[in-house]
């Protein structure tokens, strides 16, 4: 009885801390969450598997505090080549849809098989904001390329 009793006391003062971190969540935030928000980002990709140079790729964005937010981006290729690449675009959600903020330079390695890439951005506060990544390769006459999103953060 009395462990019911100390659960039943412990589940009653959990729920109202549920209810106040949703809604300080929503009142920190400009807009509602995009879809798929809460959901953990797929970091890494694989792209076509009849590609025969770009393999793998990935990217990410994170908090760094100070209303700045950090985009990162790799590309992997199956072995060395002519010229890779990532461009890393950092997005913001409107509440309808997601607008580009940020693009960084468009820089690429020559005879490499790796490439990544990393920026900060100033951004405002009370936005999601993910990145999405450009990835290509060129070897000879093949041109292979792809787009990766990563998962949304919203800036406090």
């Amino acid at each position: 009885m009395k462990k019911k009793l100390i659960i039943t006391i412990g589940f009653l003062l959990f729920i109202p801390m549920i209810f106040a971190q949703t809604i300080a969540a929503q009142t920190m935030s400009h807009t509602s969450p995009p879809s798929g928000y809460g959901q953990p980002p797929s970091m890494f990709s694989l792209f076509d598997p009849n590609y025969d140079y770009l393999v793998n790729g990935g990217t990410s964005v994170a908090n760094v505090g100070d209303s700045t937010v950090s985009i990162s981006g790799f590309t992997s290729a199956a072995k060395r080549v002519d010229i890779i690449g990532v461009t890393l675009t950092l997005q913001r959600w409107t509440g309808d849809s997601w607008v580009n903020v940020y693009t960084s330079p468009n820089r690429e390695l020559s005879s490499a098989s790796y490439d990544y890439r990393e920026y900060e951005v100033n951004v405002q506060t009370g936005y999601y904001y993910r990145s999405m990544s450009y990835h290509w390769t060129e070897h000879g006459d093949v041109k292979e390329d792809g787009i990766l999103y990563s998962g949304s953060i919203l800036i406090e």
